[in-house]
């Protein structure tokens, strides 16, 4: 009986399941915000990169960051320890 083994598949465990929630999370929102969260928040892009490269206003890229960031904290939230 390994516990330091059963530690690392509970981590993994763990992991898998958060990484499934953030992917459920984005595929609920709309593919302009998605688009800028996950080049902004994942992929680590500034958001003047980001407007440039999707060829939008600069504004309007802030906006949908601003936007995304919320309903993710939202549904982070929602999901959350029961």
């Amino acid at each position: 009986h390994d516990p330091e083994g059963l530690a690392d598949t509970f981590a993994a465990m763990s992991r898998a399941q958060a990484a499934a929630t953030v992917m459920a999370i984005l595929e609920a929102m709309d593919e302009d915000k998605r688009m800028v969260f996950a080049l902004v928040e994942l992929e680590q892009l500034s958001v003047p990169e980001v407007a440039r490269m999707l060829e939008i206003n600069l504004n309007t890229a802030y906006s949908r960051l601003r936007l995304a960031r919320a309903a993710f904290e939202t549904a982070v939230k929602a999901k959350g320890p029961r």
